[in-house]
């Protein structure tokens, strides 16, 4: 972490904390503005922030793109969070005609069929695994609501899946398949037989910790490698997008299938 400017650091930390903003996105606009402040006390010769004119801003991003190699996407947060903190911390004007966010290409997701989803659940051999990539799929979660799970989450009698605090800060319920249910049950069972209500569904390595998050994307990726898939173009949130895709072609409404992905705004489904 810069230490030149450990005080606007700081207070940047204060206004995203008071922002009540998710742990890893101040995380993340922590890490942005240390790259941008570590380029100022490097080219600019630990320059006052207040005195970074706009053309300088854009010779930092021009750095991004084209030393760092980063994508116009991720160039865009640098940008929101330089904005923030010009805003809230410097509390100077932020004009964005001289800072415009760049333009960047849109694709459609790859996603795998029915058939395909299948073969990739019924190819795990470890049951903790299994279990992870079912639900993942047929609740059609995001992976950090998978990871963090209480087993009495699972209401096995009336197939749902409680969701608390997701993407969009709210609460939801999540369909639960009959084969997660007997793939989910397969693993308490076996793996899991001391699990009570209160204890995280799928255990991280360390004492009282769930999963992560990474640890889930490498299952995957590692089963893919095993199918010699890896041209695919497959990831976890492929599952999610197949989630949504396979309700649709099955019939259900377009409003349903908002409901059931925890979706804030319409146009994101």
């Amino acid at each position: 972490m810069n230490t030149l400017y450990s005080d606007f650091i700081q207070k940047h930390l204060d206004i995203l904390s008071f922002r009540d903003l998710a742990p890893k996105t101040i995380s993340t606009c922590l890490s942005y503005l240390d790259e941008f402040l570590n380029w100022v006390e490097k080219e600019l010769s630990g320059k006052i922030l207040s005195e970074v004119s706009y053309e300088e801003i854009r010779i930092y991003l021009r750095y991004l793109k084209e030393f760092r190699k980063l994508n116009n996407r991720t160039i865009n947060v640098h940008i929101a969070q330089l904005r923030d903190f010009y805003l809230y911390v410097l509390h100077k004007d932020w004009d964005r005609y001289q800072v415009p966010y760049l333009h960047y290409d849109q694709f459609l997701p790859k996603v795998p069929s029915v058939e395909e989803v299948n073969e990739i659940i019924d190819s795990i051999s470890n049951i903790k695994h299994k279990a992870e990539i079912a639900l993942l799929y047929s609740s059609g979660l995001r992976v950090s609501e998978l990871c963090r799970l209480h087993c009495g989450d699972i209401h096995a009698s009336k197939n749902f899946v409680y969701v608390s605090r997701s993407k969009n800060r709210s609460d939801r319920y999540a369909v639960l398949s009959v084969k997660a249910l007997d793939i989910l049950t397969s693993y308490i069972r076996s793996d899991y037989s001391a699990a009570k209500k209160d204890c995280w569904l799928f255990p991280g390595q360390k004492p009282d910790s769930h999963i992560c998050t990474q640890t889930v994307y490498n299952i995957l990726k590692n089963q893919l490698d095993e199918l010699g898939w890896q041209e695919k173009g497959f990831n976890c949130h492929s599952l999610r997008h197949g989630f949504g895709l396979h309700l649709y072609e099955a019939g259900t409404d377009i409003i349903s299938i908002k409901e059931a992905m925890g979706h804030k705004s319409l146009s994101s489904t």
